[in-house]
Formats: C-alpha cells, sequence, structure tokens
C-alpha cells in the first residue's frame, strides 16, 4: 500500500499547487480561457516526454476509450473548478471537491475490488471525515462574516453557485480517476495520461472555435499558466499511477488532500481566515494518513 499512499502524496502537493495557481489565472483570463492554456501547456509537455524520452507505449481500443473519458471528464471537472475558485472563496470549494474519494470507494466497493482491513478502513474514512469537516465548517464559517457584514444575501448567493460547482466537480473528479485508472491499468499511466490531455485539450479548441468563450493573451500570466500546466500534469500522471497498485483507492483518498495544500497556501499568500476547528479537521485527515501508513 505504500506505493499507492506515496503516488497520492505527489498528486496532492502537485494539483493543491496548480489549483492554489487556479485562483489567480481563472480571474485574470477566465476559467475556460485559463484551463484551455494549462490543458495546451500540459499536452505540449508530455508529448515531449514521449518523444524524448523514447517511452514505449502500448494502445488498445479499451486503453483509448477510457483514456478519452478521463480527457473528458478531466475537463469537465476543472472548469467546473476553476469557476468555483474563481467565485471564492477557496475554503468552501476546495474541500467539496476533495471529497470525492466517497465516491470513488463506494464504486470500488460495488464492483467488488476494494479490500482493506478494518484499520485501513477506519483510516481512509477518518481522512474522508476531515475533509468533509472542513468543507462543512468553511461553509458555516461564510455564512457567519456574511451576517456580520450585513451581507448575507449576497453572500449566499455566491456561496450557492460555488457550492453547485463544486458538487458537480465532485463527481466529475471521481469519474476522472475511475475511467484513468483504468485506463492506466490497460495501457500505463504515461499512455492514458498523455491520450487524455490531448482529449481535453481537442474539446476546449473545439469550443474556442466554435465561440464559446474567448481566449485572452497570457500577459503576465503565462509563467504561473507554465508552472499550473506542468504541476497538473505532474499530479495526474501520479493520480493515474495509483491505478497499477493493489490499492488504487487509496491513492484518491491520500489524493483528495490537495485541497487542504491549496488552503494552507490561500492562508499564507491571500490571508483567508481558517478558524480553529477548521485546522483541527485538516489534522483529522492527516491523523488518518499517518494512520493508514502505519497499518499497511
Amino acid at each position: 500500500m505504500i506505493d499507492a499512499v506515496l503516488f497520492g502524496f505527489v498528486a496532492a502537493a502537485f494539483l493543491g499547487t496548480a489549483d492554489f495557481l487556479a485562483r489567480f489565472t481563472s480571474l485574470r483570463l477566465g476559467p475556460a480561457a485559463a484551463f484551455t492554456y494549462v490543458v495546451v501547456i500540459g499536452s505540449l509537455v508530455m508529448t515531449a516526454f514521449v518523444s524524448v524520452s523514447g517511452a514505449k507505449l502500448t494502445f488498445t481500443t479499451t486503453g483509448l476509450m477510457l483514456s478519452a473519458l478521463h480527457g473528458l471528464s478531466v475537463a469537465g471537472m476543472s472548469l467546473m473548478l476553476y469557476a468555483a475558485l474563481a467565485r471564492g472563496p477557496i475554503s468552501l470549494a476546495v474541500p467539496i471537491v476533495a471529497a470525492h474519494p466517497v465516491l470513488v470507494l463506494f464504486y470500488e466497493f460495488a464492483v467488488g475490488s476494494l479490500y482493506l482491513s478494518l484499520q485501513q478502513g477506519l483510516a481512509a474514512g477518518l481522512v474522508i471525515l476531515g475533509v468533509v469537516a472542513a468543507s462543512l465548517l468553511s461553509l458555516n464559517h461564510i455564512k457567519d462574516q456574511g451576517e456580520e457584514k450585513n451581507t448575507h444575501s449576497n453572500t449566499r448567493s455566491s456561496t450557492g453557485g460555488t457550492l453547485l460547482l463544486a458538487l458537480g466537480a465532485c463527481f466529475a473528479y471521481a469519474f476522472l480517476i475511475i475511467s484513468g485508472q483504468s485506463a492506466a491499468a490497460e495501457i500505463g499511466q504515461v499512455g492514458a495520461a498523455w491520450v487524455g490531455r490531448l482529449t481535453s485539450a481537442l474539446v476546449l479548441l473545439l469550443a474556442l472555435g466554435g465561440g464559446l468563450f474567448r481566449l485572452p493573451k497570457p500577459g503576465k500570466s503565462l509563467l504561473p499558466l507554465v508552472v499550473q500546466g506542468v504541476l497538473d500534469t505532474l499530479g495526474y500522471i501520479a493520480l493515474l499511477a495509483g491505478g497499477l497498485t493493489a490499492f488504487p483507492g487509496m491513492t484518491a483518498v491520500i489524493g483528495s488532500t490537495f485541497g487542504f495544500v491549496t488552503i494552507i497556501l490561500a492562508r499564507l499568500f491571500i490571508s483567508e481566515r481558517l478558524g480553529t476547528i477548521q485546522w483541527i479537521a485538516i489534522a483529522l485527515s492527516f491523523a488518518g494518513i499517518a494512520w493508514l501508513v502505519g497499518s499497511s
């Protein structure tokens, strides 16, 4: 299980940092435009890696179909997530999306592929509990702030839109993990990630060509977009690599803590307030991770 946990940590670190950068690039360029740049950059990075490394890729019809579904899910999830991040606050949007392992584990249980000891199951539940608790506490904290400022109705309206976007992204995230890890098991994580990136890029470029959104020049956002694109791509490769382990669901569980990386960065760099109880919820999740590693 250690390999699945390690892949989860790498995915959380890269994706959490990329999503923090998305807060700024989405505000400047719009969610669709920012994600288009990120995906195109990621596609170029993956293509360059495949070309330079000489990686031997084997494709199957099933693997290609699953990879394409993964790419479509990534596009849908990221657009909803980026929109939620742009609306803010980060401390509401991210924890809800990070609850997606509940859906992944439910799927694995339903198909009979989830085999965990009692300790491992309790530890995974503790991680998810911390994520969900942080989300609910963030929602209450935001409502309290709105009441203090006598802008409760506006805050509730903004929060409602962010909540719906985050929930949609949560379901899409679960599907992209299920389809992506299944694709990785068929054709390897590099091939699955590459086809997925290309599919996402194609979908967005077709939408751009159809006039569904505009693509402004990146300007000062170019460097953050490049960093974001590289981190996002590496994060998904790590996430899909979990599909090659004996416990793919555990990679999803550990990877879900990417939200805490984003929240902590938001606290450090843009001073988003985080209550004491929310810090306790975060600590609860990391205690679950430690228990999970210790019981494996």
